[in-house]
């Protein structure tokens, strides 16, 4: 056998290395990006979650956003760690979506959770006050929100009495 046939193999088999190596980093890619879909998803679920499976939050959440004002010391703090928490939720989830990363059908049911949750006079006091821990971009982004939100119907509002 001469050393040209020899190269020849190699070569074929170097060049099917590199071919079995592209395909199979293009299917890690696609997996982590469908992983990525699901974690972002799994947060918001998991901080709705705690909302339910923790009364104190679940009240103290409907509390904040129909009087931030009222919120004093604790409660306070704890309140505005929820919505740093669901607000860094949605910035990530913001900035999946133009990387390609979320699927557009559930920007859009995000999108809507978050205009309606941006309804909230009180939502908007908070975000005043934390807004400029953001990304501009994404600050935008809630200020647009803010601006076109409808009236809050998201739960069945307090009387007026109430």
């Amino acid at each position: 056998m001469n050393w040209e046939a020899i190269s020849a193999i190699g070569q074929i088999v170097g060049a099917l290395a590199v071919v079995i190596s592209l395909i199979y980093v293009a299917r890690e890619i696609r997996s982590n990006a469908r992983a990525a879909r699901t974690a972002s998803m799994g947060n918001v679920n998991r901080w709705l979650g705690e909302l339910v499976v923790n009364p104190h939050l679940g009240e103290l959440w409907y509390r904040g956003i129909h009087d931030f004002g009222s919120l004093k010391n604790g409660d306070l703090v704890r309140f505005s760690v929820l919505m740093d928490q669901l607000f860094n939720i949605y910035q990530e989830m913001y900035y999946q979506r133009f990387e390609g990363q979320l699927d557009p059908r559930q920007w859009g049911t995000l999108e809507a959770a978050q205009r309606d949750i941006n309804g909230y006079p009180r939502v908007q006091a908070w975000w005043r006050t934390r807004s400029h821990w953001y990304n501009k971009e994404f600050a935008k982004h809630i200020d647009h929100l803010q601006q076109t939100a409808p009236p809050p119907r998201l739960y069945r509002e307090p009387m007026k009495d109430e």
